[in-house]
């Protein structure tokens, strides 16, 4: 009788399995505070004038963040993101501009995590540069060139016009010559966005981000 009881709890006791308890593994939530920056790798070519609002791209983090001696954002996690705004280089004010939202984080285990990023910086062989308050991207300026072949116009004009009537020939014929070259300038567009995959860039977390990861 002994034996057939003891048996009988030996079954149920297999039947049922290991505890809970041991088949779960501890987890831990770690915050990674808000404004810390990550570095990652584009892996889609960003250009002002082929991409719209609301256009995908990826990066890879490039460097782990680690929170208390933790690995919480390995290398190599996904970032998604979307183009928020974007602004074609036009005439006079000829400076392209590029806003883009950083969202999601998925590791390489397959977790996602929602975040709210923007750009910090770009690699410094880009010749953009980033508005760090507003997170966007602006286009090479034109101004510098412009305003120099718009001098260039008026010392030309100012020599023609020396040669053919003096002093005063001078003024005049920098005065044309200036004109000119403003209207030269006018005519063209500032440069586009071009951020090739490849390039390295800071983003910057807008919220804390937490992370549950086994001890």
């Amino acid at each position: 009788m002994k034996k057939t009881a003891f048996a009988s709890v030996l079954w149920l006791f297999v039947a049922a399995g290991p505890a809970p308890a041991v088949l779960a593994q501890a987890t831990e939530t770690y915050t990674v505070p808000d404004g810390t920056r990550i570095q990652v790798r584009l892996e889609t070519t960003l250009n002002s004038k082929t991409h719209r609002t609301g256009d995908r791209f990826t990066a890879k983090v490039v460097e782990a963040i680690m929170v208390s001696g933790k690995e919480v954002v390995p290398a190599g996690t996904t970032v998604e993101g979307r183009v928020a705004e974007v602004k074609t280089a036009g005439r006079v004010k000829g400076r392209s501009e590029m806003n883009l939202s950083y969202e999601r984080l998925i590791f390489p285990n397959g977790v996602s995590e929602t975040i709210v990023a923007s750009l910090a910086d770009l690699d410094e062989t880009q010749k953009e540069e980033v508005d760090r308050k507003e997170g966007t991207i602006k286009g090479e300026s034109s101004r510098k060139r412009d305003a120099a072949e718009v001098g260039g116009g008026a010392a030309a004009g100012a020599g023609i016009g020396a040669i053919a009537g003096g002093g005063k020939g001078a003024a005049i014929g920098a005065g044309v010559g200036g004109l000119i070259g403003l209207a030269d300038s006018m005519r063209r567009k500032g440069k586009e966005i071009e951020i090739p995959a490849g390039t390295r860039q800071v983003i910057r977390l807008e919220r804390p981000l937490s992370v549950n990861s086994t001890k």
